[in-house]
């Protein structure tokens, strides 16, 4: 899916803190960051969001920014299980657009998403499988995904690419992308209800100690909407590429 700023930049924090967290000297960090994206609907500004981090990383309980999981096997065995708490913060506000039309629409509400993945961790790299859906009740939507990442450790940074895939069901892309019939009738937008569908991603994340405690991390990634989502008479762009930059102190 196409990520808000929001939604981008709490994935960016999750990538990278987990990274980060990982090689520190305590599973506990604090810190900033912010990050940049481009427009998602017609006529919306790029997004500049800047908040605070907090990430924990414990043999089986872990909290990367908002969201939150639990491994039922300790970190870095090769098979593992992970239930998922993430809150979701993709919304559409109509009186952010200076375009007439998308003003009528209605309002997209943030969420709470729950979910498992399965992991494989080689020395390859992890392959990770998860799916889920909206508890939050905003859309009772579906998701799953399924991605590959490999982790390169030096001694004060580590870097980490990824690639996947992220297939959405039809309620929680209309949600996102759709257009209702009641909407159609008030805007000059045809009526749009996509089906299941989703986007591919690649991107990296990392970090660089500057201190053994102080860590500055990032992260990028390219994502592209396939199948009907590309025709959303809604959407700005159907591709974008978003970056993050933050600073850690771990404790």
């Amino acid at each position: 899916m196409l990520y808000n700023s929001k939604r981008q930049f709490l994935l960016f924090t999750a990538l990278a803190c987990s990274a980060s967290v990982s090689a520190a000297p305590s599973p506990w960090s604090v810190g900033v960051g912010a990050s940049y994206s481009p427009e998602v609907y017609i006529d919306t500004d790029s997004n500049r969001t800047v908040i605070p981090i907090i990430g924990y990383e414990g043999e089986h309980l872990f909290l990367r920014g908002f969201s939150a999981g639990y491994r039922v096997f300790p970190r870095g065995t090769p098979h593992n299980f992970v239930f998922r708490l993430q809150y979701d913060p993709r919304t559409l506000d109509p009186g952010d657009s200076s375009d007439p039309d998308i003003k009528k629409l209605d309002k997209r509400k943030s969420s709470v998403l729950g979910g498992a993945s399965y992991q494989y961790l080689s020395r390859y790299g992890m392959f990770e499988v998860s799916a889920g859906t909206d508890i939050g009740s905003r859309h009772n939507g579906l998701y799953a995904q399924t991605s590959y990442s490999y982790p390169i450790r030096g001694e004060r940074w580590g870097i980490t690419p990824n690639i996947g895939y992220a297939y959405n069901s039809e309620k929680l892309n209309q949600h996102l992308y759709g257009v209702s019939a009641a909407e159609a009738a008030r805007t000059r937008f045809d009526e749009f209800q996509p089906g299941w569908d989703g986007n591919f991603f690649i991107g990296a994340s990392g970090y660089y100690g500057i201190t053994r405690s102080i860590r500055v991390m990032g992260a990028i990634r390219y994502s592209n909407l396939e199948g009907d989502l590309e025709e959303s008479p809604i959407l700005d762009a159907t591709h974008g590429t978003s970056v993050m930059l933050g600073l850690t102190y771990s404790f």
